[in-house]
């Protein structure tokens, strides 16, 4: 289907510019899935609305996430709905990997975005998460969950 990504508070689309059949690999291997995967063809799938977050997007192919690859600055492009990126995760060779990235999660109530109380996306509502046994090895994951580095 159409890849979109969550940043910021908000789903949009990825361009297409550039985009081969290693971007569409980490795509699929970001949602849980391993095998080969490639790119679909413009017009495959529906055009995307509202934002369009990403562009340019260089993966090598090795990467977890999209986030690992060089990309535009987030909202950054030069493109139209025309060209939202679409991609096939191959159903016969693809199995469900352990350890993907899980549920969105977004932090609210901070002095800024890259701060405040850990929610995550479950089953169509955000909710929090309990600090019982919370260390900085947590918080580390989720910040870079959010892409920050």
């Amino acid at each position: 289907g159409r890849v979109e990504v969550y940043h910021d508070g908000k789903w949009g689309t990825i361009c297409d510019d550039q985009w081969d059949d290693r971007d569409a690999e980490v795509v699929c291997r970001q949602l849980g899935l391993s095998g080969p995967a490639t790119l679909a063809s413009e017009g495959d799938y529906a055009a995307g609305q509202g934002f369009i977050l990403l562009d340019d997007v260089a993966c090598v192919g090795t990467e977890l996430s999209l986030l690992d690859c060089p990309h535009s600055n987030w909202g950054q492009h030069d493109c139209s709905h025309t060209e939202d990126v679409g991609v096939r995760c191959s159903p016969e060779s693809n199995t469900v990997m352990d350890g993907s990235l899980g549920p969105p999660v977004r932090l609210v109530d901070g002095e800024s975005t890259k701060e405040g109380r850990v929610e995550v996306f479950l089953n169509g509502q955000w909710g929090s998460i309990c600090d019982d046994g919370w260390t900085d090895r947590d918080a580390a994951v989720v910040c870079r969950q959010l892409g920050f580095r």
